[in-house]
């Protein structure tokens, strides 16, 4: 077992299940592991411990042990898709009464599932860890093809998500039943109801936060995996309305800024011009890897007249790529109340907006993971360059090792370095943020104060055990 952060903010502890010993493929254990660097990232910062390991019935007893309240096990490999909203459903959900909140399957009369006891599906679920406690910490249940009897359960007519695996509730029954299969999780369900414990299901928030690629089957696996290829799809076509960043409130920074580089979208560029400090001559390039992002933002440059942003939006709104399900109206209704709140703190916005529109632009179409060169930024300026977290966006993250990502990170770094080591860089988060030694590092400062990545001194998940070493700082020569 192994175990990041640990710093106890939260009373929920993340346990990340490492299964790659199930999976069907060594693409798919490439994939899930690019995946799980990702979940334990996003966990860290949002300050969450995480602990990894291959036997969750070990994982909840040091968890319990631990003092958390309750435990989230996660299969390794599960993504989130494109948004943190997850996190919060978590924590909401920690505020209901329950033993388990899971995805727990009516496995009777199902595929050839026939007459197996319910299961407790293995790709996210979430214990009270007081009431495992109180039941004497019972084991899970491994999966076993063995005839067994069991007091067969009660269950709701009714189902959930449409879906007639999952009843809306089940409850202890009164009559024996002798099931085929156990499957995962059937010891602690029939102890649940055993000692009238609840068990609910994890609810939609979390439902549809969350995707799962089935890596043990390898028929599942290819079809699932496309998911992963369609964030990329729709993120390199379509750009969002609004920042992910913070507002950042000031600068450690002697302005005026003469030359400002920064990844496009929202309008956070424009105040933050404003408070380095700009003169006539100021240049700012927008870079990024998404064509209509850079279209757009030339349009706002050249066309907005500084009011409701958010009708601006909607008039640019890119083709929607192909199998969005994301609601565009809410979306807008999003932007508009984030614009409403912005733009409300400068009582002087349309001056700001005035002297920035009449400032130099270039746009850079650019992917900071591939080939690229650097001969568009001029040395020997007042400079910042704003990277936010293009090592860490989470639509490449799938296809993008983490090993692959540092080195790209420290090619960047080192490439800028050598153009000009006084350039300021402005990162949201680094490659290698929750697995390095050093809790804080440097996101804001001059270049030649940027330290590269040593792979080498990384914390190890045990999925890269052996393939996170390196004779030599990777991205370098």
């Amino acid at each position: 077992m192994v175990k990041f952060n640990q710093i106890k903010k939260k009373s929920i502890v993340c346990c990340i299940m490492d299964n790659r010993h199930t999976y069907s493929s060594g693409w798919a254990t490439e994939i899930s592991n690019n995946v799980s660097d990702f979940l334990v990232h996003r966990f860290i910062q949002k300050e969450f411990d995480v602990f990894i390991g291959s036997n969750e019935d070990m994982l909840l007893r040091e968890s319990s042990t631990d003092d958390y309240e309750y435990a989230v096990v996660i299969a390794g490999g599960t993504s989130f898709g494109l948004s943190d909203r997850i996190f919060g459903a978590i924590e909401q959900i920690c505020t209901k009464e329950f033993f388990i909140a899971g995805h727990i399957l009516d496995r009777n009369d199902h595929y050839h599932y026939q007459d197996g006891y319910y299961e407790l599906h293995h790709q996210f679920y979430i214990v009270n860890l007081k009431e495992y406690k109180e039941l004497n910490y019972p084991v899970i249940g491994i999966p076993d093809n063995s005839l067994h009897i069991q007091i067969e359960p009660i269950r709701s007519e009714n189902c959930l998500y449409d879906d007639n695996k999952i009843a809306e509730w089940i409850k202890p029954g009164t009559v024996e039943k002798t099931y085929n299969q156990k499957l995962h999780g059937w010891n602690v369900i029939s102890i649940a109801l055993a000692n009238n414990k609840t068990l609910i299901d994890l609810g939609p928030e979390i439902r549809d936060n969350k995707k799962y690629f089935y890596y043990e089957y390898d028929h599942v696996f290819l079809r699932q995996v496309s998911e992963l290829y369609w964030y990329q799809f729709f993120c390199n076509n379509f750009y969002a309305s609004w920042n992910s960043d913070g507002l950042r409130e000031n600068f450690e920074f002697t302005g005026p800024v003469e030359q400002y580089i920064t990844v496009g979208i929202g309008v956070y560029w424009i105040s933050n011009l404003i408070k380095l400090g700009v003169t006539p001559n100021t240049r700012v390039v927008f870079t990024d890897i998404n064509y209509n992002c850079l279209q757009f933002m030339e349009a706002m440059v050249n066309e907005w007249d500084g009011k409701d942003y958010h009708e601006f939006y909607r008039k640019h709104l890119p083709k929607l790529p192909n199998n969005t399900n994301r609601d565009i109206n809410a979306y807008f209704e999003y932007t508009k109340v984030q614009w409403e709140e912005f733009v409300k703190k400068y009582e002087n916005w349309d001056e700001m907006w005035a002297t920035v529109k009449s400032l130099k632009f270039d746009y850079i179409l650019i992917d900071y993971m591939s080939g690229y060169n650097l001969d568009w930024i001029n040395a020997g300026q007042k400079t910042l360059i704003n990277l936010s977290d293009v090592f860490t966006h989470s639509p490449y993250i799938g296809t993008q090792s983490l090993k692959f990502r540092i080195s790209c990170e420290n090619k960047l770094l080192n490439n800028i370095k050598e153009i000009d080591p006084n350039i300021n860089i402005l990162m949201t988060s680094r490659a290698a943020d929750s697995f390095h030694p050093i809790e804080q590092r440097l996101q804001f400062g001059t270049a030649d104060a940027f330290d590269l990545t040593d792979i080498n001194q990384l914390k190890k998940p045990p999925w890269h055990l052996m393939d996170w070493s390196s004779p030599r700082m990777l991205g370098i020569g």
